[in-house]
């Protein structure tokens, strides 16, 4: 795996956190951005184990439960959105890890790291409109914004933290 400036310091650096089973051999960042040359961008807040396997932010998996790039993706289907009508990051780009079959939060320091990234995006893009979606990445992103660029932010909660299907769907409905 191939590390940038951005991952100096960072506790995920050569993935020490996770066992063998969990790494990957993408390029680093595993999980970047998707650019699909969109006006807004949509903010998660780390990478789960689909996403950091397949390198690719909110995978549509089908489980028990749920998952939050199915919820997504079926908020997208009744909106006549698709995923190509949006740029999508990871506040942190590599994968925490899990605990008890739950995905863990990202630690301060990884968080640090990949807001330099997530700054650099912010700063390249030409965004008019920011969903963020959780806690963390709502606290990154209002850090990073200051002063930095014109785009409306709209909070939004994580798509399986309680947010119903009418309020996801009315996220798209005006791009």
């Amino acid at each position: 795996m191939t590390y940038d400036v951005h991952c100096n310091g960072c506790s995920y650096y050569e993935q020490h956190h996770l066992t063998k089973d969990k790494m990957t051999t993408l390029v680093s960042p595993p999980v970047e951005l998707e650019n699909n040359h969109s006006d807004i961008l949509l903010v998660f807040q780390s990478p789960g184990k689909e996403e950091w396997l397949v390198g690719k932010a909110i995978q549509p998996i089908k489980k028990q439960g749920g998952t939050a790039g199915r919820r997504i993706e079926l908020s997208w289907g009744r909106c006549r959105a698709k995923r190509t009508d949006f740029n999508i990051v990871n506040t942190v780009q590599c994968y925490p890890g899990n605990q008890g079959g739950r995905d863990i939060d990202p630690n301060k320091k990884a968080i640090h790291c990949c807001s330099n990234r997530l700054k650099d995006i912010l700063q390249t893009g030409c965004y008019k409109k920011v969903i963020v979606f959780g806690d963390i990445a709502l606290k990154v992103i209002r850090k990073l914004l200051v002063g930095e660029i014109s785009a409306v932010v709209v909070v939004a909660r994580h798509p399986n933290g309680g947010i119903s299907n009418d309020k996801l769907d009315a996220l798209w409905i005006e791009r």
